[in-house]
């Protein structure tokens, strides 16, 4: 597998923040301050977030009824 072929297989198992916001239906700023919060599904690649699409769901079923 070379670089190009992996890079395109992160993007499908993960997101970006611009990414969040549509999923979510709020703005960029929310979406950017929802990924601070402690035990979301997050890596950082230097200061690149990027949101595991996989573990997204479980993190907001656990997180039913609170105020993100």
């Amino acid at each position: 597998m070379d670089i190009q072929e992996y890079r395109k297989s992160l993007d499908c198992k993960t997101g970006n923040t611009k990414d969040l916001a549509k999923m979510l239906g709020v703005s960029e700023a929310k979406a950017r301050r929802i990924t601070h919060i402690e035990g979301f599904p997050k890596i950082k690649i230097g200061r690149d977030i990027r949101i595991i699409l996989s573990k997204l769901d479980q993190f907001l079923e656990d997180n039913i009824g609170q105020i993100l």
